[in-house]
């Protein structure tokens, strides 16, 4: 029930088993995802890899999902019905985000994996908010969480803690 403003947290996740249902909402967008700054159903951020290989943060700002970035970091081609999950089964993925404030409009946001639970995180997205996509920043504290889209999942060793002090980004995606 704790609120956290620059925070870092991370979960591993490990999907037994995609379900493949007719739902019009099964798509190239369900994933294993992390919430950062939820300051409720439609107001946070959140990040993660999807079901269609790309790594993806995205704010929801009064209802609507704005995308602040989008980066393929699985490889395959994702297809509804012949090829729906790019994510492997039976592994263990982490995912850790960094979500913290750079001053008092902006927000950056990374996103790291561990794909097989190497214990090796890599840097796989990042996104500053600058209020350009679905209104301000979220800059408040907020809850953290996770969200999946149909799946079995079994989830390990989340961990949240707050960041010492903000750093700004020094390195880039590879």
């Amino acid at each position: 029930k704790a609120e956290w403003q620059n925070v870092s947290q991370q979960a591993y996740f490990r999907i037994n088993k995609y379900e493949l249902s007719e739902d019009m909402h099964r798509g190239e967008s369900n994933g294993i995802l992390l919430f950062s700054r939820y300051r409720d159903e439609n107001d946070l951020y959140y990040a993660g890899i999807r079901v269609d290989g790309n790594a993806v943060i995205k704010k929801k700002s009064d209802g609507a999902y704005h995308t602040l970035t989008l980066r393929k970091v699985l490889p395959g081609v994702y297809d509804r019905n012949a090829n729906p999950n790019l994510l492997p089964t039976d592994t263990w993925i982490g995912l850790r985000v960094e979500t913290e404030n750079l001053d008092v409009q902006r927000v950056l946001i990374r996103l790291y994996a561990d794909v097989g639970q190497t214990g090796i995180w890599r840097a796989v997205a990042e996104a500053v908010d600058d209020g350009r996509f679905g209104g301000p920043a979220i800059t408040e504290a907020g809850h953290g969480g996770i969200r999946t889209d149909f799946m079995d999942v079994d989830f390990d060793t989340f961990a949240v803690e707050h960041l010492r002090a903000p750093r700004v980004s020094t390195t880039a995606l590879k």
